[in-house]
């Protein structure tokens, strides 16, 4: 073997090392993106030994979501990187992957067509007043407490009573059921192993069992809302037994999951930046690219799969049918060609959208709720808890694609009622 080749093989085995270590380790509160940047910077185009293509540009990314070649499938399939049986990564997401989120069209168009009504601007509008309802509701049950965990106490709570309410989910059943989505999205890590996929299986049937009996009362006993919608549908929107479970338990996690991730992340992020956090709190007008700079900054979502249905292309790369794509979502986000200093939190920046939502065909059906719930949210909690602290060292999942906290303990210290009871700034930039 010549020197050259022998340098370029050390040079590919160091690029998927680092590549594991990417998807592998547990990044905690400082997250991957040193290791994105490594990456980035040696790899943005990546085919590795086994095949897997891996994306870390803000452009590469971008156009891969926009491009209709490169559609959905069963990608956690291709890019798991424990030994776990195919059978068992099957089963595990069964009715889920009968739901939008693993379809192209023309299925994909007949399964969210059916609910794409409640999230549209005006409808998503319309829930502000309850939204707001409930974050104050929440914000009232910390005054005067020494110590609160942010993330038990609001950033869970408030998206999972919102979607709760969008679907007609009893109030009563949200505690028991909510938990486990967390072990149900488990197998979209890169890292899933046999035990977590095998826990997945086993929540996905519990939830299953839950919405299929909800489903049945809601066809009895319709209600204005959204699972009546689902299970009294007719004709060509009509879903079959799994298409209608699965789509209900995919609109109940996706309504909670990445909006705690949000609230978490974004709040953690701001304690560690105490001067954007008080330039937000003193311009509430700056809501609206403060929370993009927040999904931006520590996505919520982080990675994304796509599987090629056709030869296709994306910059220099040329990406054959059948092929398994993986975009590092979270990496774009912190591209420097696209974003002045990166790695820096800026509540004023306007510059390119984050991919946090992904885009194109599976843009993320419920991005203007949690956008609406995150604008309401931030400003009102640092106006009523201006002396906010934290309480000891935040607890982050050992997860990358769906990067969030376990804990966060805060202290409220002194509240300023009045000023959180002012009109909705959030409501004023969006009139």
């Amino acid at each position: 073997m010549s020197s050259a080749a022998g340098a370029a093989r050390e040079a590919d085995a160091a690029l998927e090392q680092g590549l594991l270590e990417v998807l592998l380790s547990d990044h905690g509160a400082a997250g991957p993106y040193e290791a994105y940047r490594w990456l980035r910077e040696r790899a943005p185009r990546l085919r590795t030994g086994s095949g897997l293509v891996v994306l870390s540009g803000y452009e590469d990314c971008a156009a891969a979501l926009r491009d209709r070649a490169l559609g959905k499938a069963d990608e956690s399939l291709g890019f798991a990187l424990a030994a776990v049986p195919e059978q068992l990564q099957r089963r595990a997401l069964r009715r889920f992957r009968r739901t939008m989120l693993f379809r192209n069209p023309p299925d994909h168009g007949r399964l969210r067509r059916l609910v794409a009504q409640v999230f549209t601007p005006r409808h998503v509008e319309e829930l502000r007043p309850s939204v707001v309802a409930r974050i104050d509701e929440l914000l009232d049950g910390w005054a005067g407490r020494d110590e609160v965990d942010a993330v038990a106490d609001l950033a869970l709570p408030l998206p999972v009573g919102v979607i709760g309410d969008l679907l007609g989910v009893p109030g009563s059943d949200l505690v028991a059921t909510a938990p486990r989505v967390r072990a149900l999205v488990a197998p979209l890590e890169p890292s899933a192993d046999v035990d977590a996929v095998r826990e997945a299986a086993e929540a996905e049937d519990e939830l299953a069992a839950y919405f299929a009996d909800l489903l049945e009362v809601k066809r009895r006993r319709p209600d204005d809302d959204l699972l009546s919608r689902l299970a009294t549908a007719h004709g060509d929107d009509r879903l079959d037994d799994d298409e209608m479970v699965g789509t209900a338990i995919l609109l109940f996690a996706a309504g909670f999951e990445t909006t705690t991730n949000l609230v978490g992340n974004g709040l953690a992020a701001l304690l560690a930046a105490p001067e954007q956090r008080h330039r937000l709190a003193g311009d509430p007008g700056l809501v609206a690219t403060a929370v993009d700079e927040l999904l931006r900054f520590d996505a919520p979502v982080q990675t994304d799969g796509r599987t090629a249905l056709a030869d296709t292309r994306i910059g220099d790369l040329d990406i054959p049918a059948g092929q398994v794509v993986l975009l590092l979502l979270g990496a774009a986000n912190h591209d420097p060609a696209v974003f002045t200093r990166p790695s820096e939190l800026d509540v004023g920046r306007r510059e390119a959208p984050p991919l946090s939502f992904g885009g194109g065909l599976h843009f993320c059906l419920g991005a203007s709720l949690a956008r609406l719930e995150a604008a309401e949210l931030f400003p009102r909690l640092l106006s009523r808890f201006p002396h906010l602290t934290p309480a000891g060292p935040p607890r982050w999942r050992r997860a990358l694609s769906f990067r969030g906290l376990d804990q966060l303990p805060l202290r409220p210290g002194r509240e300023d009622p009045g000023r959180g009871s002012l009109d909705s700034p959030a409501a004023a930039v969006a009139r």
